[in-house]
């Protein structure tokens, strides 16, 4: 069983629909952080929906604060030429307006997951 999380943040874009040969439909959100919202560098995070889910992106506009529902995903792929490449997903679920009191910080969303203490304004960190 797999753990889910919320990232609350902005929408950067929402891409089109991709079909595949095989059948397989997938549809990327590209998320940024909302903390540090002036930053230089800000977090690009791609949520992939995929399936039947796609359709959850339909009302979706850039721009707007939202709470992703997500699990981690991830693969093993070996290319032609035998190299084994490793590949990490967010695979999104569900899609919210968020509230007005959430962080932009990814935090676990069940009590069963694991659990993941993450602030920016913590000083307590070992390294």
């Amino acid at each position: 069983m797999s753990a889910f999380y919320d990232y609350v943040g902005i929408v950067y874009k929402v891409l089109p629909k991709q079909e595949f040969a095989s059948g397989f439909v997938k549809r990327d959100l590209i998320m940024t952080d909302d903390i540090g919202s002036n930053s230089r560098y800000p977090a690009r995070i791609p949520f992939t929906f995929k399936k039947d889910n796609c359709a959850v992106l339909d009302s979706v506009k850039e721009g707007q604060r939202v709470k992703v529902r997500f699990a981690l995903d991830g693969r093993e792929w070996t290319n032609p030429q035998g190299q084994t490449k490793f590949f990490t997903d967010l695979t999104g679920f569900k899609i919210e307006p968020a509230d007005e009191g959430a962080e932009g910080v990814p935090a676990p969303a069940s009590p069963d997951g694991p659990v993941a203490d993450v602030s920016p304004d913590d000083e307590d960190l070992p390294f």
